[in-house]
């Protein structure tokens, strides 16, 4: 009896458990455990759509349009389909809707700096900035990008960039991805993209959202759909290289293993004082 209630005591800490579970929270991120995780036939089709139409050479074109908040969903998977892309030998032009999306892409690269060792700046991949303009600025940029703006968001002149030689319409790109934490650019994409030119659409949301554009993906106006840190994480698994989506996934998880467990240590406690007590009351 003493024992149990020595241990009920310890347990009993609200401090205790909270260190433990905030440990069991920050361990993993900082150091995954690549606890193994089932890939969902949605990310499996979105890979192998990749795989299967995307040569070396190919061009794609992808929208950071995420708020700061939005990184520990949407980041992830912008990593890793950008590791993808580059190991498939694409050629990637981004640019942002947004203001916020300078930010976002910012932080994207300094996190996967090792994807662009080796990538020359404006041979293998441009960053446009920050296009204003919403929905009218997509329709324009679909019909010519270089006449929409003239400077990427370094200043450099487009003209001067070997791969805006390349490309400057929406029928240049062999798919679009579009990295969003709001709903209203997919709409936009799909309108001023994909319908008057038959340009291919990849999305990556947040899991909030995806429900209210899973119909696109239904109505075969994008090929697919990456949802929310899950999807990050077994993407992360197909291309080889494990980041903050694994990583919130063991967090995940060794956060509710911990939950589960004092669970079960409590109701041990509680029946083990019930089956002493009355031990007790029959003496």
């Amino acid at each position: 009896m003493s024992g149990l209630s020595s241990l009920e005591k310890v347990l009993g800490s609200k401090e205790l458990l909270y260190t433990l579970l905030l440990l069991s929270v920050i361990l993993p991120i900082l150091h995954p455990l690549g606890i193994p995780v089932e890939i969902s036939q949605r990310t499996r089709d979105v890979y192998g759509y990749i795989e299967k139409n995307l040569r070396s050479g190919c061009r794609v074109y992808i929208e950071v349009y995420y708020e700061v908040a939005a990184r520990g969903e949407l980041e992830p998977n912008l990593i890793a389909l950008t590791k993808h892309l580059f190991d498939k030998g694409c050629k990637i032009v981004y640019g942002s809707l947004g203001a916020f999306g300078v930010v976002a892409f910012s932080l994207f690269k300094s996190m996967a700096s090792d994807l662009f060792e080796g990538k020359e700046y404006g041979r293998d991949y441009v960053y446009l900035g920050y296009i204003a303009g919403g929905e009218a600025a997509s329709a324009s940029l679909a019909k010519s990008i270089k006449g929409t703006i003239s400077v990427d968001n370094y200043g450099n002149r487009l003209e001067d960039l070997p791969l805006m030689r390349e490309v400057d319409k929406a029928t240049d790109f062999d798919l679009v991805i579009i990295v969003s934490s709001g709903t209203d650019v997919f709409s936009y994409y799909v309108r001023q993209w994909h319908t008057p030119y038959g340009v291919p659409l990849l999305f990556a949301a947040l899991s909030v959202i995806a429900p209210s554009i899973e119909p696109f993906v239904g109505a075969k106006q994008a090929v697919g759909m990456l949802v929310g840190q899950r999807s990050a994480a077994e993407y992360e698994v197909l291309v080889g290289r494990l980041g903050l989506g694994i990583a919130s996934m063991d967090a995940q998880s060794t956060s509710h293993m911990l939950i589960v467990a004092f669970i079960i240590i409590g109701n041990a406690i509680y029946w083990g004082k019930r089956v002493s007590s009355k031990k007790g009351g029959s003496k």
